[in-house]
């Protein structure tokens, strides 16, 4: 298999507890359930094989725990950043998207595979803006977000542009 050097992966965090109370838009936010933990487990086993260098995650339980099971599959530490946090009830789109644009300038140039771990409105954001606002993704809802829990999207690094493209759903 060729791995394509300037690659992105953007993976939701698996399935949540619910019922508990816990508040989800805020840390520690709920915890990751059972069903959660076994999609995490299919996401890495997916994720295997694309030669991730760098593992990035949101610091909320379900994301942080979702790149856990995702980085003992790959051999790699998960490093956390805030602005892959889900979007805060007293924030609004624009918000989340000015971090998440602050976090991708900051990776600069990509040369090998990176993954990131987050939630639908930072996923969503980060597709906005490698796509330029371009990429049409009013097909994609899965329960609200562009994404499935513990699902991945790819982005490869294009002469035009960046190519994006749903790849799993577990």
């Amino acid at each position: 298999m060729s791995i394509h050097p300037e690659t992105l992966y953007i993976v939701r965090h698996a399935a949540p507890e619910k019922g508990t109370g816990i508040r989800y838009d805020v840390p520690p936010g709920p915890p990751l359930s059972a069903i959660g933990r076994a999609e995490a487990q299919r996401a890495a086993a997916y994720l295997a094989d694309k030669a991730i260098a760098r593992l990035i995650c949101s610091p909320l339980d379900r994301a942080r725990d979702t790149a856990s099971i995702i980085g003992q599959t790959l051999g790699l530490p998960p490093l956390e950043d805030a602005r892959l946090a889900e979007q805060r009830a007293d924030e609004n789109f624009e918000a989340v998207c000015a971090r998440v644009q602050a976090f991708w300038a900051e990776q600069g140039q990509i040369d090998r595979p990176l993954a990131v771990v987050t939630h639908g409105s930072p996923a969503r954001a980060l597709l906005l803006t490698l796509a330029n606002g371009t990429l049409d993704l009013s097909r994609y809802n899965f329960d609200g977000s562009v994404l499935p829990t513990a699902g991945v999207w790819r982005a490869q690094r294009q002469r035009e542009g960046w190519a994006c493209e749903l790849i799993f759903q577990p």
